[in-house]
């Protein structure tokens, strides 16, 4: 009897260890979970995102993310020194198809239009040596231009295709911008 109830015990502490690496967890707050959808083509293995990328028609295909508890916006911190040194950002747009290659300053803060395009684009913060401190903020070691990193968002005609980030050093890095069409990188800051 006693070895039947031990069998019964390790039969059900695979079947609860397999169920846990699964991965399977149940929670009313993941149908509220913003989405994330994956690349769909990497240039270059190394720039690869294992994590998707935000944004509406960035890639065909099921988001194998879909359902996910997502992590819940990070705090960011810009120093004063930060904030009373960077004026705006040059960005730069390419669509190599379509012949459009232009700059566009953005002022940090606020949109402005990305002319020959249907897009505006949004700077919401600019961290210039990006570094996410022990609380788990997204911050800045330092005002100097190391690791230079935009909180943006653009827009489509009026409607909100992308939130996210955009790495100068990094343009593939998690969470970056990517477009079928469209390049978009940082140029240059502009101080006041």
């Amino acid at each position: 009897m006693l070895r039947a109830l031990y069998t019964i015990f390790i039969i059900a502490a695979m079947f609860s260890v397999i169920a846990c690496s699964q991965g399977v967890v149940e929670d009313e707050d993941a149908e509220k979970a913003p989405q994330v959808q994956d690349q769909a083509q990497n240039k270059d293995p190394k720039d690869a995102n294992p994590h998707g990328d935000m944004g509406a028609g960035m890639a065909d295909g099921e988001n194998p993310h879909a359902g996910m508890n997502m992590p819940k916006e990070k705090t960011i911190k810009i120093p004063k020194e930060v904030s009373d040194k960077y004026k705006s950002l040059i960005l730069g747009v390419k669509n190599e198809t379509e012949g459009i290659d232009v700059q566009t300053e953005v002022l940090i803060g606020q949109k402005a239009e990305v002319k020959g395009t249907p897009y505006a684009i949004e700077v919401e913060h600019y961290i210039p040596d990006f570094v996410i401190d022990t609380d788990g903020a997204f911050t800045t070691r330092s005002a100097e231009e190391n690791n230079p990193v935009a909180k943006i968002k653009i827009y489509e005609e009026g409607q909100l295709f992308f939130d996210g980030w955009l790495y100068k050093n990094f343009p593939n890095a998690h969470g970056s911008f990517t477009h079928p069409d469209y390049e978009l990188t940082i140029i240059k800051s502009v101080t006041k």
